[in-house]
């Protein structure tokens, strides 16, 4: 204990005695997630008639933040944060080939009706670990960038159905998705202050995910199913790699240790 207090006073004395501080406190952003997939995006074509079609749902992301301010300009800080990820879609199901078929089976073996409607949405959980590059006005104000890793611990797709044999459904697809994401971070904030140590930041940040996420479509079959690409009128023509992009809002509260800018 008397080690620990002794360390911790330390690092009190450096910061304060030199032109660097620490940034300790939390972040909780609202997040608007799209998982891009060029065969979801383009669906309709193919000769079941099915249409996906993106809707927007809330996600969000919650967790610690730590900064290591080299001076009043230049800045390191990293996360860590507890990610709710989702995409929703409404879905319409026609006759296959435009035809008189009134009923059919999906090549992942589900059946379905023409003139069925569902509504789905994915949901990944995440922990999210960006390490972001800041650059500082002297203000408060900065913008950064740098990457992000997200660790997969969790999916599921969950549908509610009209008009289908079937009402509704809820299924585990972490399987289906990639263990880890890596994303490129663009971030805008501000530190506000509050008092002389305690600032109240807000964060703008974008994010592209450039690794193929994988996991499962809007009708929740999974995307590295060969049927999907197989035979003369496949589903999809090809596999194509799924990238998320997300926008968010943030708030947080921060203490700093040292320097005082």
């Amino acid at each position: 204990m008397k080690k620990t207090f002794a360390l911790f006073a330390s690092l009190v004395f450096f910061f304060s005695a030199k032109s660097q501080s620490l940034e300790l406190g939390g972040h909780y952003f609202a997040e608007s997630n799209w998982f891009f997939n060029s065969n979801v995006t383009n669906s309709g074509g193919n000769p079941w008639n099915i249409q996906e079609n993106y809707a927007a749902v809330y996600s969000y992301s919650y967790g610690f933040h730590l900064a290591y301010n080299f001076n009043d300009h230049v800045s390191l800080e990293s996360n860590i944060l507890w990610a709710t990820l989702c995409q929703s879609y409404n879905n319409a199901y026609g006759a296959y080939n435009s035809g008189t078929v009134t009923a059919g089976i999906l090549p992942d073996g589900e059946i379905y009706d023409a003139g069925e409607s569902s509504k789905a949405t994915t949901t990944v959980n995440t922990i999210q670990i960006p390490v972001i590059f800041r650059f500082m006005a002297g203000n408060g104000a900065y913008f950064g960038l740098g990457p992000q890793i997200d660790l997969v611990s969790n999916a599921n797709y969950s549908a509610t159905y009209k008009g289908g044999p079937q009402q509704s459904v809820s299924n585990d697809v972490t399987k289906t998705y990639a263990s880890n994401l890596f994303s490129a971070v663009l971030s805008f904030g501000n530190n506000i202050r509050i008092s002389h140590s305690f600032f109240f930041n807000i964060n703008l940040r974008f994010a592209y995910n450039f690794t193929d996420m994988k996991g499962v479509d809007g009708l929740g079959q999974d995307l590295s199913n060969s049927n999907l690409y197989s035979g003369n009128n496949s589903f999809y023509p090809e596999h194509q790699a799924t990238n998320s992009i997300s926008a968010s809002f943030g708030v947080g509260l921060i203490y700093r240790i040292g320097h005082d800018f």
